[in-house]
């Protein structure tokens, strides 16, 4: 819960406050950055997600010389290529409008000039409740005047324009013309393909050991794996990267990477399931569907599909034990299909008639004010973090990609972003939010 006033917010969280002021919320915003006078000519980046991708493409079109990926697993193998994929830019702050409107220009540049590779402009579709619909007017006028191109529909409106969503008239419908999705198992490869094509090393199975320190400087990464093409019993090799600037998209493992240079995010993380049907006989008729009636979400595939995911059940957090956690040791609850099953099957009647193929375990990493953190990380030189990206990392990497690349060539960002800076939780205990039980309910919700 957050109280507003003239200068300062209140943040509560159950029997603890924080008192932080409205600038270093990023309430008030000046386009703040490090300004570096020599574009860099080495950039590491940990993490070898969509964000991390995203980050060197950028980089190499701004022509640094050398870009160097490194990530303890393999390429998009975390959060990535678990995600639902779902893109809108109907978001709930100026921030996050704009920059969701920058990721779906580059979405489209990308499926003209990635092979393999189409972002599914099939919209998307934001379902809600008349109190919700009317609560939200101001915002869809905001969104609207930058540059959404939205149309509402409600009850049996939504059914004729997508006659496999069963709706009724207490359904009201805001309907993102560009909005739609990507499928992750296409998206990571042809990505990862073309900025090969332009130069980057990609380090895969590089554990991180530590950062490389001048002072307050973060001058490169020390890793630890086994050299490209040997068996996983050869021995580890140590490696030494000198670097101009690092940029750290780990996601999830955030806080534990972090502490190797003094810095913590009050963050959160939550197990995450996405399910997809068996294939059916022609292309369900409905677009990407964020559904706040049934507190889930619902998309087709691009082979006849559908995949849905849901929070309902109300999931604990979960604490990531050690930095050598994998997804691969993350379980399944068995609560969020019985939802789905029992909520969904109304929602689109496809499902009455299908069985379920495969699902994938995950993790969402939300920031204490569901907000990413982009930017340069205060009382250090050269080094930048892209992470925390809620449910919502597919719609925001390509632009995150292109924040974290002005940010370390530029000094700045043609995006007035700065609500996402890491220095907005200055005044926070942080120590003492990551040390509060928390349920995926009290977290402020957020869905793509």
């Amino acid at each position: 819960m957050a109280i507003y006033g003239k200068e300062s917010i209140c943040l509560l969280f159950g029997d603890i406050v924080f008192y932080c002021s409205a600038h270093m919320l990023g309430i008030e915003t000046a386009n703040r950055g490090l300004i570096m006078i020599t574009k860099p000519k080495t950039v590491v980046i940990v993490g070898a997600g969509i964000v991390g991708l995203s980050a060197a493409f950028h980089l190499a079109e701004k022509g640094v010389e050398r870009i160097v990926i490194v990530d303890k697993g393999k390429v998009g193998d975390g959060s990535s290529i678990r995600a639902g994929g779902i893109v809108t830019m109907l978001q709930d702050n100026e921030s996050a409008i704009r920059a969701r409107s920058r990721s779906l220009d580059i979405f489209e540049r990308f499926s003209s000039i990635l092979p393999g590779y189409t972002f599914h402009q099939v919209g998307c579709l934001n379902l809600m409740r008349e109190q919700d619909f009317v609560n939200s007017t101001t915002l869809r006028e905001i969104q609207t005047s930058l540059g959404a191109r939205i149309e509402v529909l409600r009850g049996s409106e939504i059914q004729q324009k997508f006659p496999d969503i069963h709706t009724t008239d207490e359904d009201f419908g805001v309907l993102d013309l560009r909005g739609g999705y990507s499928e992750p198992h296409r998206y990571i490869p042809a990505l990862l393909a073309k900025v090969r094509e332009l130069g980057v090393e990609v380090r895969e199975n590089q554990a991180l050991v530590e950062f490389t320190m001048a002072g307050e400087v973060v001058t490169g990464v020390i890793t630890r794996g086994r050299r490209s093409n040997e068996p996983e019993t050869s021995t580890d090799v140590t490696k030494t990267i000198k670097a101009d600037a690092v940029i750290c998209t780990v996601n999830s493992w955030a806080n534990h990477v972090l502490s190797g240079v003094g810095f913590n995010i009050p963050m959160k993380n939550f197990i995450h399931e996405r399910f997809v049907t068996k294939r059916f006989p022609t292309q369900p008729i409905l677009p990407a569907i964020n559904d706040n009636v049934k507190d889930g979400y619902v998309r087709p595939t691009d082979d006849n599909r559908l995949l849905l995911g849901t929070s309902a059940h109300n999931p604990d957090e979960f604490v990531i034990p050690h930095p050598d956690f994998t997804f691969s040791d993350l379980q399944p609850d068995p609560r969020s299909l019985t939802h789905l099953k029992e909520h969904f099957t109304n929602r689109v009647p496809l499902l009455q008639r299908t069985e379920w193929d495969y699902h994938r375990v995950g993790l969402i990493s939300f920031a204490m004010d569901s907000n990413p953190v982009i930017g340069p990380v205060p009382g250090l030189g050269n080094f930048y973090i892209g992470v925390n990206f809620h449910s919502g990392g597919f719609g925001y990497n390509p632009v995150a990609g292109l924040l974290l690349s002005e940010y370390v060539v530029n000094g700045k960002t043609s995006v007035d972003v700065d609500s996402f800076l890491p220095d907005r939780f200055a005044c926070v205990d942080t120590e003492s939010y990551q040390s509060m039980p928390l349920k995926h309910h009290d977290i402020l919700q957020k869905r793509h």
